[in-house]
């Protein structure tokens, strides 16, 4: 599974799967679970394991 396909996956793949149209996207009026990471690509998640990317988090529109 390439890096693209993965993150398809686990976002709009798995809303499709669970036959969600709430979530899955960033589109304006949904819910805004979403992080942010501190690298050039998503790329760095499958080069970079174990290396913590992760910049922010937002859980409904919010950061925490």
């Amino acid at each position: 599974m390439s890096p693209d396909e993965a993150v398809w996956a686990a976002t709009a793949g798995g809303a499709a799967a669970l036959r969600r149209t709430d979530i899955g996207a960033l589109r304006v009026g949904m819910r805004a679970d979403l992080t942010v990471l501190e690298a050039p690509s998503h790329l760095h998640l499958a080069y970079r394991p174990g290396v913590p990317l992760v910049s922010r988090v937002f859980t409904a529109g919010v950061q925490r």
